[in-house]
């Protein structure tokens, strides 16, 4: 039954279970382990032949294929093979954060070869070579059994877990939530950080001053700023001026243009080579790269949903490299390209860097399908919907509903330090515009299992992932994950939880002012932009955006179309489809000043109110011009009057 919650609607609905008869391993995973083991196997039973029938050097080479630093092993060379086996753990951590799948290998390799050429000063003796032969087999069995004893006592925390789940009911909001959104007006506060935002999207394109330049393979790169600042302008448009373009529309187009800078993509030329063996530097045509288009496309998505289909048109996304090569796209190639990826995996998730799949990346692709499935009436979504819930339940999910944040494609290895809040926060933000009933679930296990109330505040662990601002790599800060903690309880309807943590962030974080601009010193651009995302959000207003778009006379009623930025700045504009109201706030000296207003009924006539003329006529293209005494706060209404 529909029924209203905070005036949404929807329906409240029994907490889902977590499911219990989830295998030791789950069958892509296990596919994916059984292809890497047979692998090594056949490498290892290379390196025993050689071991027992060929001649030292060849004994050496043997033992060297069956573990990195094997051959000095079993030469007895032991600081040297933990020398080797050192350098190749970094190889591996090379390999996760760039998508380097040659260091391991070339390391691998190289400690081998090394070994072999220096192979007569070998001290091997039989205990050195069983150990060089038992060491990856029984490391793996030993792996294998605690994973096994985890598995059971994440099975049995399950089942205590789906006791409590049973009393459970949360909110469901339908999409959308509400068939007039409300609209709110921008404080004086909430303009000057929105400030912050508009000008590091007006700037020129091929300027970045503002961004923080760490590098372009990790979670501080430009790609994911240029995407976040295209997400926070259009929930500010969504949440308090529907009916404006003007500046807001122009900065949030330069943020997706700016994508197409080599500076911001150039980091797949090296990832393909590297991680694919391809020299292909297409960034969209190729099996991975969902960092950047699951994320530009939802916010290609985002701005699309108000009205403009620029980034649709052929060539609309344009990655160039040179002037002479130039990749063209467009938004339904970006979608295009995802659904392929989505197909062909496996896991139906695919990778970010090669061969490296992170399920909250995923969530952006899976974002950009519901969109583009939307606005174009593709099928994207809804061919994969089953497969993408198995996924995110089934392969990226421990019994106990902790989230598994990465995992090897090639290999299918995880590990525990990608799984903090940190990581689960955004996860549970963005699923729930596709799969609600988890997204609750994980929303519902996260204030159970981490959150402690101080009577103030809500904290979550004191964990490095916790206290690091991924957008510049500096710990010791809470500020970035409580920024995203009031983003993520606004999106599932506890205020509480989100009003406490944005308090302690503002109350917290020194704000720097500079002409009217502000922003959170301490925290990144990357944390600004979040923090706008939670200053302006609502209860579901990220899956209403993603899943419903706008009204439809938001979309075709009056629209102011120009303002002169900085000089007019725009804290609320709406319209019911017919009249358009608007609350404009000065960004420097009042003055007697005019914008433009669009969309209105060629050569009619409408009222104006809080201007200077009592009425205007709209020309032959539907507009017209408004004249006013800019105030602190201008109220304007334009209203027709046939």
């Amino acid at each position: 039954m529909t029924t209203t919650h905070d005036t949404r609607a929807g329906r409240w609905v029994a907490a889902r279970q977590l499911p219990v008869d989830v295998p030791l391993i789950p069958s892509a995973t296990r596919n994916t382990l059984r292809r890497a083991a047979t692998v090594y196997a056949a490498v290892w039973i290379a390196g025993a032949l050689l071991l027992a029938f060929g001649n030292n050097r060849a004994g050496v080479l043997g033992a060297g294929m069956m573990v990195p630093g094997g051959g000095h092993l079993a030469s007895g060379h032991v600081v040297h093979a933990v020398v080797a086996m050192l350098v190749f753990v970094s190889a591996l951590l090379v390999w996760w954060m760039i998508g380097a799948v040659v260091a391991p290998i070339v390391v691998w390799v190289g400690f081998a070869i090394e070994a072999t050429a220096t192979a007569g000063h070998a001290h091997s003796t039989t205990t050195l070579v069983i150990i060089t032969a038992c060491l990856i087999p029984g490391l793996s069995a030993a792996a294998l059994s605690v994973h096994a004893v985890r598995h059971r006592a994440q099975i049995a925390r399950a089942r205590t877990i789906n006791t409590e789940l049973s009393a459970v009911r949360y909110f469901e909001s339908a999409v959308p939530s509400t068939p007039e959104p409300p609209v709110a007006e921008a404080s004086a506060e909430d303009l000057a950080h929105l400030r912050f935002a508009v000008d590091l999207a007006l700037q020129p394109l091929d300027e970045f001053a503002g961004f923080d330049r760490r590098d372009q393979f990790r979670e501080a790169a430009l790609r994911y700023q240029l995407s976040i600042l295209g997400y926070a302008l259009s929930m500010y448009r969504f949440t308090h001026t529907p009916a404006f373009s003007g500046y807001l529309s122009e900065a949030q187009e330069r943020a997706v243009l700016k994508m197409g800078d080599r500076r911001v993509w150039g980091y797949w030329a090296a990832e393909n080579a590297w991680g694919r063996m391809s020299l292909d530097r297409d960034p969209v045509e190729n099996r991975d790269n969902v960092m950047l288009t699951g994320w530009q496309g939802v916010a290609v998505g985002m701005y699309e949903s108000f009205g403009d289909d620029r980034f649709s048109r052929p060539g609309g996304l344009t990655y160039t490299w040179s002037e002479s090569e130039k990749y063209e796209h467009d938004f339904t190639r970006l979608a295009e390209s995802i659904h392929r990826n989505m197909k062909r995996s496996p896991y139906t998730l695919f990778s970010c860097e090669p061969r490296w799949i992170y399920p909250v990346c995923n969530t952006f692709g899976v974002n950009t399908l519901i969109l583009h499935d939307r606005l174009h009436g593709t099928d994207f979504y809804a061919e994969l919907r089953d497969d993408i819930e198995h996924a995110y339940e089934r392969e990226f999910q421990r019994p106990d509903g902790r989230l598994i944040g990465v995992r090897n494609e090639t290999l299918g290895l995880t590990w525990n330090i990608w799984a903090s809040e940190g990581v689960s926060l955004p996860t549970t933000y963005w699923m729930n515009a596709f799969l609600p009933d988890q997204a609750h679930r994980a929303w519902w296990l996260l204030r159970r299992n981490a959150l402690t109330y101080d009577g103030e505040r809500y904290a979550l662990p004191r964990n490095a992932g916790n206290r690091c601002d991924v957008g510049s790599y500096s710990f010791g800060s809470d500020s970035f994950s409580q920024t995203f903690l009031s983003l993520s309880a606004r999106e599932m309807g506890d205020n509480d939880v989100a009003d406490a943590a944005f308090a302690y962030v503002d109350g917290k974080e020194e704000v720097t002012r500079h002409s009217g601009v502000a922003r959170y010193s301490g925290l990144s651009t990357q944390g600004n932009l979040y923090s706008l995302m939670a200053r302006f959000a609502r209860p579901s207003v990220n899956r209403d955006l993603i899943g419903a778009g706008l009204p439809a006379h938001w979309i075709t009623g009056p629209r102011l179309a120009e303002v002169a930025y900085p000089q007019v700045l725009v804290a609320k504009a709406v319209t019911d489809g017919r009249a358009l109201d608007l609350v404009l706030p000065p960004g420097s000296a009042c003055a007697r000043t005019a914008v433009v207003v669009d969309r209105l009924r060629p050569h009619s006539s409408y009222a104006l109110r809080g201007g200077i003329d009592e009425s205007v006529v709209a020309d032959s293209a539907g507009k017209a011009v408004l004249h006013f005494d800019l105030e602190d706060r201008t109220v304007l209404r334009v209203e027709p009057t046939w």
